[in-house]
């Protein structure tokens, strides 16, 4: 089986190297001439949790050539499309697009490719760029984990397959409820990747205020009663269940049932750094922050359920991007908490 890793950032050089790593024919690609080419020259270099340095092959999208069976999509939501749309010369309508990305881009894949073309995935480990060709992986090498499962629910030749090759870049699962894996990963994203970007600060910095504490517990609290609006049921994740009954309340003691079990999420990736946190510390102007917190924004209006905090981080995090506001922990001060009684 031929793999083309499109997306060759933070996460896809450390799943392309550990793939190459256990012999699959496994090429990254990416759009960053600098990272190509350190790729390419010194191979793909892991530190932080896990340190390798794996020969790869690399290439620009213009420069790939021969017929890919699958395509690991690991750009972010703003950019696959184009990203996938230059790689469609080494693509038949047999390959296969294992979509990699935070949020739901499921959708967006398969109405142009087509459904019975797309695997949804979500990777459950975390990793930084730190300069071309070398990436740092955030998570303990036992808590990296992929679930990957078809669009319609159904356990295919095809999706045990690509079980057995994910393996090879830590844990993988196959699961029959792909879109609940998705949601709940959402919703955890929402919570702990917003609410930091939004903040300027890591993942424990955050959880270490009592004010975006109540932030990220408000941001819990919405995404739950969308998840139950939508009809989707929550997979239980480390021990994180973004239920209506874990996570929705109306006074201290529910707010304290809330904030217990998210400090204990936070634990396991208290020192990492938002992926949208380092779009903007690197000077860009876009991030995920539409296809995250605004997702929920989205889903909420549809469903009639307010959404006031995640409203606020889009807001805030747009207004960085901007140059309106900085990323830092001031920002706090422009979210309305309400008052819980006793």
């Amino acid at each position: 089986m031929k793999i083309a890793v499109v997306g060759a950032g933070s996460l896809g050089l450390i799943s392309g190297a550990m793939m190459t790593k256990a012999g699959y024919d496994c090429t990254l690609v990416d759009v960053n001439k600098e990272q190509v080419a350190a790729l390419s020259e010194k191979g793909a270099k892991i530190t932080g949790k896990l340190c390798d340095l794996v020969p790869v092959k690399a290439s620009l999208p213009g420069d790939l050539t021969g017929i890919f069976d699958v395509i690991f999509l690991q750009t972010k939501q703003m950019h696959m499309l184009e990203a996938l749309a230059a790689v469609e010369k080494n693509m038949t309508d047999k390959t296969v697009i294992l979509t990699l990305q935070n949020g739901i881009p499921e959708d967006k894949v398969a109405a142009k490719y087509g459904k019975e073309r797309v695997i949804g995935g979500t990777v459950f480990h975390g990793a930084k760029c730190l300069e071309p060709g070398v990436s740092e992986l955030t998570t303990d090498v036992d808590h990296m984990h992929t679930y990957i499962g078809e669009l319609d629910g159904s356990v295919t030749p095809r999706l045990k397959e690509i079980e057995t090759i994910m393996s090879a870049t830590g844990g993988a699962s196959v699961t029959n409820d792909i879109l609940g894996v998705k949601w709940t990963k959402l919703v955890m994203n929402t919570i702990i990747s917003g609410v930091s970007a939004s903040l300027g600060c890591t993942f424990g910095a955050a959880s270490e205020n009592a004010d975006s504490m109540r932030c990220m517990a408000y941001i819990a609290n919405e995404g739950a009663e969308v998840m139950e609006k939508k009809g989707l049921i929550p997979i239980d994740m480390d021990g994180f269940l973004p239920t209506t009954a874990n996570y929705c309340f109306k006074d201290k003691e529910g707010y304290e049932r809330s904030e217990r079990q998210l400090k204990e999420l936070i634990s396991y990736s208290y020192d990492e750094v938002a992926s949208m946190l380092q779009d903007i510390w690197a000077g860009r102007t876009v991030c995920e922050i539409d296809d995250i917190n605004g997702k929920i924004v989205l889903e909420g209006a549809k469903f009639g359920v307010q959404t006031p905090f995640n409203s606020k981080v889009v807001e805030i995090v747009k207004r960085i991007l901007k140059g309106e506001l900085k990323a830092e922990f001031s920002n706090i001060k422009l979210f309305d908490f309400p008052e819980l009684p006793l």
